[in-house]
């Protein structure tokens, strides 16, 4: 089997590594195509000269015992794979377009497509992907942990949920720089079932802006059949840049018979509560939880398991991210 890939290896990291391992996977002899310093600076304003890309790159190969390897260079984004009696090739998520491209051209010209195996990118701390661009420009390090603090916008202007944002993210990076942005959850003032969900999405989305995450936090009330009540819970919805939404929720709770009466009537939970306890703004500090719990628990509390729930497939990322994706033409 002959195999083709390509890249710039500007500078080695897990990304390149990965890419690399699946071809070698695969067996058989592997091409890989160099990227020209022509070619590659025809997208960046700095790039390693070819002939030290080139050295490190056979280094790299020679100290994880892989042989059957041939580099070349590279100048445009088909190289050789495009008319010759190449079998399959290896791509990262980001080039599977143009490993599709490149496959409608080799039928083109009378040849078989290439089987297409497609591998995952490779996340840096802040679950955008480790680039060499990224590493050059010290952002990240070759490992992918980030050397500036971490940008998080929070879809609403509400302290108990920028606190909490804070609170979970501190736990998890060094000095994270949390925001409150005013945007509309495009949702109902009072969110039953679904609605509740597409509001944290919403509020996530819109808070993204230029930071590394946004997050949308909305609690909405769920029939429970078992109970024949209404629970209480709490979504947060956590967007990176990449555009990959990952989401989770807090403990729910009912409300005492008089506060859903008055939602039923059409008001909203804060509403209903602020007539129950005669404290206005309820919801921007302790919560109805810390009325009803007797100071037990607060809101800061509440969200931040919500907050925490959305993050673990962020916390884990070796566990919820896939392998090499099933090879197709």
């Amino acid at each position: 089997m002959r195999i083709a890939m390509g890249g710039t290896f500007d500078i080695l990291h897990p990304g390149h590594e990965a890419l690399l391992n699946a071809a070698f996977a695969l067996g058989g002899e592997v091409f890989i195509g160099l990227t020209t310093d022509v070619m590659a600076l025809q997208g960046r304003q700095k790039v390693t000269p070819f002939r030290l890309r080139k050295r490190r790159l056979e280094a790299w190969l020679t100290k994880h015992g892989y042989t059957g390897w041939t580099i070349g260079p590279l100048e445009d984004p088909y190289g050789p794979a495009v008319n010759e009696p190449f079998d399959a090739i290896v791509v990262s998520e980001d080039r599977e377009g143009v490993a599709k491209a490149l496959n409608d051209e080799r039928v083109r010209r009378g040849l078989p497509p290439l089987t297409i195996h497609v591998v995952p990118m490779v996340l840096a701390e802040d679950d955008a992907a480790i680039a060499s661009r990224r590493i050059r420009a010290k952002e990240i390090d070759r490992r992918g942990k980030l050397l500036r603090p971490l940008r998080a916008n929070v879809g609403s202007t509400n302290p108990v949920k920028i606190r909490a944002v804070g609170k979970v993210l501190g736990t998890l990076f060094t000095k994270p720089r949390v925001t409150g942005v005013n945007v509309a959850s495009k949702v109902s003032d009072q969110p039953f079932e679904v609605e509740a969900i597409e509001g944290a999405m919403n509020r996530a989305r819109e808070a993204l802006k230029d930071a590394d995450y946004g997050v949308g936090i909305e609690a909405g009330l769920f029939w429970n059949e078992q109970v024949r009540d209404f629970l209480d819970v709490q979504y947060c919805a956590v967007v990176d840049k990449r555009g990959r939404m990952t989401l989770g929720h807090g403990p729910g709770f009912a409300y005492p018979p008089a506060v859903v009466a008055r939602v039923k009537a059409g008001k909203t939970v804060g509403d209903a509560m602020e007539e129950l306890t005669g404290e206005k703004g309820i919801g921007q500090t302790t919560g109805a939880i810390g009325f009803l719990s007797e100071g037990r628990m607060d809101r800061t509390r509440l969200t931040e398991d919500a907050v925490l729930m959305a993050m673990v497939p962020r916390i884990r990322k070796d566990l919820y991210r896939g392998g090499v994706r099933p090879a197709t033409k």
